[in-house]
């Protein structure tokens, strides 16, 4: 396999404080929203944590982030298409790609994870990842396979990635008043659509990168494939996620409006990823009447944000 050679990326706190006030999920009615131009997406460079928490991924994860938005950035996205390019799964095999080098938000998280296995098993020489679950389980949709739950199936007690890592013994949950950058988020629009992504940070109204958890957030970046099929206009990118009780307040950078917070993991899910000696090797069974194969919601899906 390719040694991936990709530079350090420090990760940036986040602290536990008081969720939100005055907002509730029955008053989710929103005037018109104004449209507004604004430019691209800029990045906010990652940096390396000296002593990233051993019990955790997400180190790695944001050095996929960072790999992927370097090398497969804004190449378009299409709810028909899965991966940007084929992924080699060790001595397994490899995933193929559906339509390279369009992807679509939930392919986006477990590429993210893949790409990740791979910086990870090239840095330490540990390709034990790739024997705790079998390249089948990136590829099919049952109850026992990892990406029919990371695609979000409410038979299989799945509502996001989070929900996914969990059920497969490689996760923990985390409130989102918690989340560090590299954890795992789906979100929900009053809208009645959702997406699937990565956290990257805290945001004020204004768009500013927050150290933590506070009264000044009202949303957060993040990084998943979004946007138009046309390269440059959609595909791995940034966005600024921001609650709708906070209005869609103008920010130099393309937001994602109408997210609803809430406490509920059903609406917005949160969690983290373990680092692989903490993988508790609890996976869902198939035994009795299965649920039904997930199958992929392509209108809740749909890809656009409010800048696109």
């Amino acid at each position: 396999m390719t040694r991936l050679i990709l530079p350090l990326l420090l990760l940036l706190p986040a602290a536990a404080v008081a969720a939100p006030q005055g907002f509730a999920l029955e008053r989710l009615a929103l005037p018109q929203l104004r449209s507004a131009a604004v430019p691209a997406s800029v990045p906010v460079p990652l940096r390396a944590d000296p002593q990233p928490e051993p019990r955790y991924f997400n180190a790695y994860i944001l050095k996929a982030v960072d790999y992927l938005y370097t090398n497969f950035g804004k190449l378009g996205y299409d709810i028909n298409s899965i991966l940007t390019h084929d992924i080699e799964y060790y001595k397994y095999g490899t995933i193929p790609a559906r339509h390279p080098p369009l992807t679509m938000c939930v392919a986006a998280q477990m590429e993210v994870i893949l790409t990740a296995f791979q910086i990870y098993a090239g840095e330490t020489g540990d390709y034990s990842v790739y024997d705790y679950l079998p390249k089948s389980s990136f590829e099919g949709l049952a109850i026992t396979d990892i990406k029919g739950h990371i695609w979000v199936n409410h038979a299989f007690h799945s509502d996001g990635t989070a929900d996914a890592l969990i059920n497969f013994g490689m996760g923990e949950r985390r409130p989102f008043q918690q989340l560090k950058p590299g954890d795992f988020v789906n979100i929900n629009r009053t809208t009645k659509t959702g997406h699937a992504v990565t956290f990257l940070g805290y945001i004020s109204g204004t768009g500013k990168m927050l150290p933590e958890y506070g009264p000044d957030v009202v949303g957060f970046k993040y990084f998943s494939s979004q946007g138009r099929k046309e390269a440059g206009k959609g595909g791995f990118d940034y966005r600024y996620a921001v609650f709708s009780q906070y209005g869609c307040p103008a920010m130099p950078y393309l937001r994602d409006c109408d997210v609803i917070y809430s406490e509920n993991q059903t609406y917005l899910n949160t969690g983290t990823m373990l680092s692989p000696a903490y993988w508790t090797g609890e996976k869902p069974q198939a035994a009795g009447e299965l649920p039904a194969e997930t199958t992929l919601d392509r209108g809740y899906f749909n890809g656009l944000t409010t800048d696109d």
